[in-house]
């Protein structure tokens, strides 16, 4: 019994155990790690060598639907095991031997950071090869901005054609993709707009259809667009024409009918606002016996816009209430002869049409009426002439000559000289 007690109490025994232990512990331990394990890694990016630069130099690129990711499974010892991370295993696809479009099956290279290469068995990979789809690089440089405006402006204001800047945009990717694109759209929403407004908005691309291209394969030249808004004030004008009274008529002897009656104008609106009529030009109601039709150039002030594009307006001016008549009168006489000179008339008679109430018409005779020849503009002229004529109605203010085409043939002499000893009007 001493004997065992001495045993267990001496040191030598428990420093046997312990070595003995650690013997068994570090061939457990180095058995444990030498034995093998999976690693499983999914979603390595593929990093393609050339397809930024070289690519790229030769208008060659790689569309983005065909950059696949990488899954391996891989057998390490354990001891490596956790140094096999998607940050530290690496797949590349050398891309610089590539020099026309098409679809290329190529062999992916599989590197490690914090391992050798040599320690790793890859069991198993998806996909087997990359399958790369090679593009023309292409560029639309003039892609049209198309507007899609969702708003309102204040009564009494127009909203004119938006402005925007740039008008077209560069759009660069893929052919397949960059030659489905038809125009840019972008989307403005502002209400009740009563002045100029301008912002910024983003855009998208649309095919022919009006479907959206979106891709992150396509770049473009700006991000946004700007746009200018041109709001401005909208006013009804009526149109007029100023009556020159005539031939018996006066404005209250007339309707006056014009085609359009108004135009819708734009401009400034304190401006505009003092704008109620623009005058066509002027109808002499002499000239017509009962009805005109004229058309007139319809002459916008500055600084305004005709929003209606009507350019001509065409105005019918109708007598109403009076009569007309013919008369003949040989009641010929001249002015303005020169001194010197005897106008003798060649036109013994001339039919006048003149205009005005009926009962008025009735009580006018030839007598009633006087031609009168302006001979100024024939000056010392010897020989027969047609001069213009004055036409005089005596008596009847209500009534009027229509017409000017009253010419009257004149025969102008000189006067012969007196004879000596002859007896001089009044003297003594």
């Amino acid at each position: 019994m001493k004997t065992i007690d001495k045993i267990l109490q001496s040191k030598t025994l428990y420093a046997v155990i312990a070595v003995i232990a650690s013997i068994f512990l570090w061939a457990y331990v180095a058995n444990y790690e030498n034995t093998t394990q999976e690693v499983l890694l999914t979603g390595l990016e593929v990093d393609y060598i050339g397809g930024e630069d070289i690519l790229l130099d030769r208008d060659l690129l790689v569309t983005d639907q065909d950059m696949q990711s990488v899954t391996l499974t891989l057998l390490v010892k354990r001891s490596i095991a956790t140094k096999l991370r998607n940050d530290s295993v690496h797949i590349s696809v050398d891309l610089r031997d590539i020099r026309s479009t098409g679809v290329y099956e190529k062999v992916y290279l599989i590197e490690y950071d914090e391992v050798n290469e040599d320690d790793v068995i890859v069991t198993r990979k998806y996909p087997e090869y990359m399958t790369v789809n090679i593009d023309r690089l292409s560029t639309a440089p003039s892609v049209e901005i198309r507007g899609d405006f969702n708003g309102s402006t204040k009564e009494g204001f127009m909203k004119e054609n938006i402005i925007y800047s740039p008008e077209t945009i560069e759009v660069t990717g893929p052919e397949t993709l960059v030659s489905r694109v038809a125009y840019a759209e972008v989307r403005i929403e502002r209400e009740n707009l009563d002045k100029t407004v301008t912002g910024k908005v983003p855009f998208v691309l649309k095919d022919q259809d009006g479907e959206t291209i979106d891709s992150a394969e396509l770049t473009t030249n700006v991000s946004e667009i700007e746009y200018t808004i041109p709001v401005t004030f909208t006013k009804e004008v009526g149109l007029t024409v100023k009556l020159i009274p005539g031939g018996g008529a006066t404005a209250d002897n007339v309707t006056v009918e014009i085609n359009p009656a108004t135009i819708s104008l734009s401009g400034d609106q304190a401006e505009l606002s003092t704008i109620n009529q623009i005058q066509l030009g002027t109808i002499d109601l002499s000239t017509f016996a009962q009805s005109c039709t004229e058309n007139f150039t319809i002459l916008i002030p500055n600084g305004f816009h005709n929003e209606s594009g009507d350019v001509t307006a065409t105005v019918t001016v109708t007598v109403k209430g009076l009569a007309t008549k013919r008369v003949v009168t040989t009641n010929i006489s001249f002015i303005n002869v020169s001194e010197g000179y005897i106008p003798t008339a060649i036109t013994q008679y001339k039919e006048v049409v003149i205009r005005g109430p009926a009962e008025i018409l009735d009580l006018i005779e030839g007598g009633n009426i006087r031609i009168i020849g302006d001979l100024t503009d024939i000056g010392s002229a010897v020989g027969r002439f047609s001069v213009p004529t004055t036409v005089v109605i005596d008596g009847y203010a209500d009534a009027g000559v229509i017409g000017d085409a009253y010419n009257v043939v004149v025969s102008l002499e000189e006067a012969p000289p007196e004879e000596p000893g002859e007896e001089t009007e009044g003297a003594p």
